[in-house]
């Protein structure tokens, strides 16, 4: 099943709360869209519960080196996540479920709640993109440096016809990085730190960074464009 998506009326009508969902190997930026086979009892009973609510789930990353914790609800956490809404979900004959999740902003987790469901439940405070008044003058410039670095990091793209309608959009510059930070291999530390980061700005040179010649960037698996939604 599919549900209508606007991500400013998700927002209008979060309540501020949200099931934590950890991922040990994986992570969402606004606006991308994220495929999860949901199989363990706890998150089948959470997806139960999102989908007979607000369809909102906040996507976390577990924190490196803790994986073996990951069965626990007190595994560590990166403060960041990424709230987002299911807006395709499909339940199988055994209880398991195929969903899709589309970002919708970064969140910062204010606490945790202590319930008696089986998952985690969080109070979270929505982020929004910061762009330092210096950016207002640069960030074409900016924009134009980070196309040109992925494409020289990256030249097979020059004839993805994805890549060039990308940059013809005229997306944001904070979904502009995102975007190409979901295309790139990245560790999970790397992950977080891209997904913490709020300053657009940083979050450019950031990026920059690891489009460099000497950096060991390499493309996901599923190349570019990742799933992705301007909406």
């Amino acid at each position: 099943m599919s549900a209508p998506f606007d991500a400013d009326i998700c927002l209008k009508q979060f309540t501020g709360f949200a099931p934590l969902f950890p991922l040990p190997n994986g992570v969402l930026f606004p606006h991308l869209v994220l495929p999860l086979h949901i199989f363990e009892e706890r998150y089948r009973e959470m997806t139960a519960d999102i989908l007979a609510s607000d369809r909102m789930i906040a996507l976390a990353m577990l924190r490196s080196g803790h994986e073996s914790e990951y069965e626990s609800k007190s595994a560590p956490i990166y403060p960041t996540v990424c709230l987002g809404q299911i807006t395709v979900d499909e339940q199988l004959d055994d209880g398991r479920y195929n969903i899709i999740v589309r970002g919708i902003c970064r969140a910062r987790v204010i606490d945790e709640l202590d319930t008696d469901c089986s998952y985690r439940v969080a109070h979270l405070e929505p982020l929004k993109d910061v762009y330092p008044k210096e950016l207002a003058s640069c960030w074409q410039d900016c924009r134009a440096k980070l196309i040109e670095a992925f494409h020289r990091r990256f030249p097979q793209l020059d004839s993805n016809l994805d890549l060039q309608r990308a940059v013809r959009d005229e997306l944001s510059l904070g979904v502009l990085c995102d975007l190409l930070c979901s295309s790139l291999v990245l560790t999970p530390t790397e992950s977080a730190e891209a997904l913490m980061e709020t300053d657009v700005r940083r979050r450019c040179r950031w990026l920059l960074q690891r489009l460099q010649p000497k950096t060991n960037a390499a493309l996901g698996d599923s190349g570019f464009p990742p799933a992705f939604s301007v909406n």
